[in-house]
């Protein structure tokens, strides 16, 4: 077909100077932050769960390991306009201190509408097709709004022989407000298949068997073991009475079902089992570049799958690490380097971070300096990247808050080079120090979603959070074990908690904790997370642990390192 024959979809920036713009690689390194249940020193784990953004994530497995992946599934954001929240339960229903925590969880929107969704979509899918293997296959998942757009997209990147099927699936039980259209109820989502060669490729067939009564017409046996699945994927009575808990009929994970996270977009295991059971094999890779609450590699590895997954919201990464750590499942998690946060501050005008931290912290106005500000008599300061904060700066604050009788400095940072600040008290009894007081506050990626940063801090909000102290106490053993137990993850300002928090306890704040040897701090001894019988704030390890290295994972998708040092 010649250039004038060619059917092309474009949007701004898509060529620059009259050429396609090209694909760039940032240089970003992925580091390795944790190992659960994997051995070590092992070059390149088998199942990686990353955490960061997933266009500098595929540069770095593409620049690595090209032409590694043998399935990729992706469900990416459909450019809905819409911010997403994550629910939680919190307390005991048991006792009556039930609640449910309702947290910002990603934005859908983006800067010039669909082409700004474009301009997203467009190098991931072009490097998803250098990181697939020869035999590899994609299955992108979108809805109806966007998929005419992704479904051209696609066919450019990939080559339109290499499409295989448009899936509908059936979203399932419709309800509510969802119902009042002045029109056709909207009822299912779309999944393009694609391949990397449309020649060779694998591909399960799979089927529903026939039920128990099944007789064909003539008498015989059945030829076939049931009924070839097709490509319109919802449960009829008799899916649904043979499938079971497999069932489709529901994109909407079932209020009652034990796989339901609070992950707004989750979706069931069965349409991952579906997928990664016919285009993949035992041992094969599995991918997803936009994992959410991580079922891509809980289903992979059920399956006898090796998986990459990906997402750059903490609150997923830290559903999908509990997910994997429940489902007895050994993997790496991995981060994305310092080269994120660059990527992420290039485009904006200068001061304009320094305003959004200021607006967290709830201040107006000037100085004194060394303060930019003061809130009544806390004096408000803050670490800009690229500024680590030394006990230099911290003790010339404190001065200074000493000198202006203020009760308190709030320090809003990105980085802390200060080493008092990564240390946890054993000392359960601790006095708090005279004089004015630091509230060592730290920025999460929070900061770059609108709608997360869209609450200040001071309101309740989470694109930064206070760095708690916390407090243990470590006693050793007979047989030469040690007991540690967590006594407090004390905050200055409960108060800055989403509302629903302020009044818990510490205990029903956290979601897990871990404790490693500072010598191999990515290979926790200890690892504790809250299931359906509540979190244990005890850890018995054997020998005695000399520095150790304590994490803590709270119901607000934060984590909190901190170094150990028993008397």
């Amino acid at each position: 077909m010649g250039d004038d024959d060619r059917v092309e979809l474009c949007w701004p920036g898509k060529y620059v100077d009259g050429v396609r713009a090209p694909l760039l690689d940032h240089g970003a390194e992925l580091l390795e932050r944790e190992r659960i249940g994997t051995a070590a020193p092992e070059a390149s784990p088998a199942n990686r769960l990353i955490r960061g953004d997933n266009l500098l994530a595929l540069e770095a497995l593409v620049r690595r390991e090209p032409h590694s992946v043998d399935l990729v599934y992706i469900d990416p954001p459909f450019a809905t306009g819409n911010r997403f929240a994550l629910l939680r339960r919190i307390g005991d229903k048991r006792e009556g201190t039930d609640a449910q925590l309702r947290l910002p969880a990603f934005d859908d929107a983006w800067d010039g509408g669909l082409a700004g969704f474009l301009r997203m979509l467009d190098p991931r899918l072009r490097l998803i097709h250098k990181l697939l293997s020869p035999t590899g296959s994609l299955y992108v998942h979108v809805d109806p709004t966007v998929g005419h757009a992704v479904k051209l997209l696609l066919d450019e990147v990939f080559g339109p022989g290499c499409f295989q099927r448009e899936i509908v699936w059936r979203i399932g039980w419709i309800s509510g407000f969802k119902t009042m259209a002045r029109n056709w109820i909207r009822n299912h989502d779309l999944i393009f298949f694609y391949t990397k060669d449309p020649r060779e490729f694998t591909f399960n067939k799979t089927w529903v068997p026939h039920p128990a009564s099944y007789e064909r017409r003539a008498g015989t046996a059945a030829k076939a073991p049931g009924v070839a699945i097709e490509d319109v994927w919802n449960a009829g009575a008799g899916e649904l009475e043979l499938s079971g808990r497999e069932s489709l009929d529901s994109i909407q994970i079932k209020s009652f079902s034990r796989e339901k996270t609070g992950w707004a977009t989750q979706k069931n295991e069965s349409l991952l089992r579906r997928i990664i059971a016919a285009s993949s094999n035992p041992g094969d890779v599995v991918a997803d570049l936009f994992a959410g609450s991580g079922t891509t590699g809980v289903v992979a590895a059920e399956l006898g799958r090796a998986f990459v997954v990906c997402d750059h919201a903490d609150a997923a990464v830290q559903i999908a690490r509990n997910r994997l750590i429940a489902a007895k499942v050994g993997f790496a998690l991995l981060e994305v380097d310092h080269r994120e946060q660059a990527l992420q501050l290039q485009d904006l005008e200068p001061g304009v971070v320094q305003g959004w931290m200021l607006e967290q912290l709830g201040g107006s106005g000037e100085g004194p300096a060394p303060f930019i500000a003061r809130r009544g008599d806390v004096g408000l300061a803050l670490g800009l990247p690229g500024e680590p904060v030394t006990v230099a700066r911290i003790e010339q604050l404190l001065a200074a808050a000493r000198e202006r009788e203020l009760a308190a400095v709030e320090l809003l940072a990105f980085e802390w080079a200060a080493e008092e600040l990564e240390l946890a008290s054993t000392d359960p009894k601790r006095a708090e120090l005279r004089g004015p007081k630091l509230i060592p506050v730290q920025v999460s990626r929070g900061l770059f979603e609108s709608s997360v940063r869209a609450t200040a801090w001071v309101e309740g909000g989470v694109a930064v959070f206070e760095r708690p102290e916390l407090r243990l106490e470590v006693t050793e053993l007979e047989h030469a074990r040690t007991r540690i137990e967590l006594l407090d993850v004390h905050l200055h300002r409960p108060e800055h908690l989403p509302e629903s928090l302020r009044s818990r306890g510490f205990a029903e704040r956290l979601l897990g904790w871990s404790i490693a040897a500072a010598a191999t701090p990515t290979e926790p001894m200890f690892v504790a997370v809250r299931d359906r019988a509540g979190l244990s704030l005890v850890a018995e390890l054997p020998g005695r642990v000399g520095d150790a290295i304590l994490a803590i994972e709270d119901v607000c998708g934060h984590r909190h390192v901190r170094r150990l040092t028993p008397p």
